[in-house]
């Protein structure tokens, strides 16, 4: 498939490496311009192109970028970007970063939020798993072991192709229904950042209690600050050195009373 992908942070150049390695046409933009990205474009095999080039002759669009952002990318994307193009969008909700978004702290589905900025339907997923999980834990289909993602829509049709890039990038993918009900995987549910087989996750999703999101949020940023800020260095760096064990996941699993990993 021929992919645009707008923003090359942990995310975005993770996507665009491994939907290069899975056969797919590739292009990354960022708002900072093709040159400041060209390195990081080279190292995943891709094209680093200017944004008014990332939305032309393609099939998917993967928005990759902080919460916060969504509103200006939305409304410059406006009348460039084919009907028929898929809109896929990794985002979440930190109102410490993204500053407080009425809306959605008076309860709107962060990715029903998104929707109506884009003002088309969008496909929710690659937003319950941390980067370095994206980038170091996908395996071949059939794979024991192999990590879900949940993959949310209100376009049926357009959720199936993204079901199967899921697929492509190494992970099982989970059809988590409608994007009213995608509150399930968001921060810090049972479903975000476990990384937890099919079955398993479809198990998390539904014991997601919404009333008690917020109050695991606080927790989890309590019990990752015993991190350390070397931990927070190499996660933010994407390097990640021989032996590296991202601590988040046991934190989110932890928190939520999920058993440890093996």
């Amino acid at each position: 498939m021929k992919i645009g992908i707008i923003g090359a942070g942990l995310i975005g150049k993770t996507l665009a490496k491994k939907f290069n390695a899975a056969g797919h046409q590739v292009k990354l933009g960022d708002a900072k311009g093709a040159a400041s990205i060209d390195t990081i474009a080279r190292s995943a095999g891709v094209s680093a192109v200017e944004m008014e080039e990332v939305t032309k002759d393609i099939e998917v669009l993967v928005v990759s970028i902080p919460l916060f952002a969504i509103p200006d990318l939305a409304k410059s994307l406006q009348g460039k970007v084919a009907d028929d193009v898929i809109i896929v969008e990794t985002t979440n909700y930190w109102p410490h970063r993204d500053n407080k978004i009425e809306a959605i702290d008076n309860g709107m589905v962060a990715s029903v939020w998104v929707q109506e900025q884009f003002g088309r339907p969008v496909v929710k997923t690659f937003s319950n798993i941390n980067a370095y999980s994206l980038t170091a834990e996908g395996k071949p289909k059939g794979a024991s072991g192999r990590i879900a993602l949940a993959v949310a829509s209100d376009d049926q049709k357009a959720k199936e192709v993204v079901l199967g890039l899921v697929d492509d990038a190494g992970f099982d993918a989970l059809d988590a229904g409608i994007l009213e009900d995608s509150w399930r995987q968001q921060p810090c549910s049972p479903a975000y950042c476990t990384d937890l087989s099919l079955s398993e996750l479809a198990k998390a999703r539904a014991m997601a209690n919404r009333e008690t999101l917020k109050e695991n949020q606080e927790l989890a940023f309590g019990k990752m600050q015993h991190l350390g800020e070397e931990y927070f260095k190499i996660l933010i760096s994407g390097d990640y050195p021989d032996g590296f064990v991202d601590h988040a996941v046991d934190i989110a699993r932890e928190i939520n009373n999920l058993p440890p990993r093996k």
